[in-house]
């Protein structure tokens, strides 16, 4: 499948997705329900903190994203999202301490994990529209979204994790209705429709 680089920050990604959503994407003031929240071990920047407090907001718990740990061997994923779980089908001690590459099969492309893994080693944000695997077996397509995230030690910037967001993109052609955020998020950035495949 062919690799989609769509020129917007992660930031902007997400309150796509919330106000497509109805859920607005609120920072301060804000009210958590017994939902899993990701709670950084390192001191994020301003910026990055933003993006976590966004993701841990009231009535988010359902988008799908996990972080990474670079600092950490083979990059395990150290938080994954309920919706994360609920999207791929596994369970949480299922998948944090496993590099994200579990979810690739034999009709993954490698063209997009190429792209996924210089992303990683240049340190930048980056969009493919991905096939991956469910615990069942099952494909999905999704809008795969990673970007760094920075910790400030002694004023210094540093890499301090990896996140990915994950949305689901329609299969159908370029004539359906905005009935997803993938597919929304593509629209609204003017990029060529792609035909994926049928799973």
């Amino acid at each position: 499948m062919t690799s989609i680089n769509i020129a917007t920050t992660l930031i902007d990604f997400l309150r796509a997705a919330f106000d497509f959503l109805g859920k607005g994407s609120p920072v301060q003031g804000v009210s958590l329900s017994n939902a899993r929240r990701f709670n950084p071990q390192k001191k994020l920047c301003e910026s990055d903190s933003i993006i976590i407090a966004m993701l841990n907001s009231n009535g988010h718990e359902d988008i799908c994203y996990c972080i990474c740990d670079p600092d950490k061997n083979d990059m395990p994923i150290i938080f994954a999202s309920d919706g994360f779980c609920k999207f791929t089908g596994y369970e949480h001690g299922e998948i944090e301490g496993r590099n994200c590459r579990f979810l690739q099969g034999e009709s993954t492309s490698a063209e997009d994990v190429q792209t996924i893994r210089e992303a990683i080693k240049t340190h930048e944000q980056k969009s493919v529209n991905l096939l991956n695997y469910r615990k069942d077996g099952s494909t999905f397509v999704n809008e795969f979204f990673i970007s760094p995230l920075y910790s400030i030690e002694e004023g210094e910037k540093k890499l301090a994790y990896y996140i990915g967001v994950q949305c689901p993109v329609s299969r159908q052609g370029p004539g359906q209705a905005p009935s997803n955020v993938g597919w929304v998020y593509r629209q609204a950035n003017k990029e060529e429709t792609k035909t994926v495949p049928q799973q």
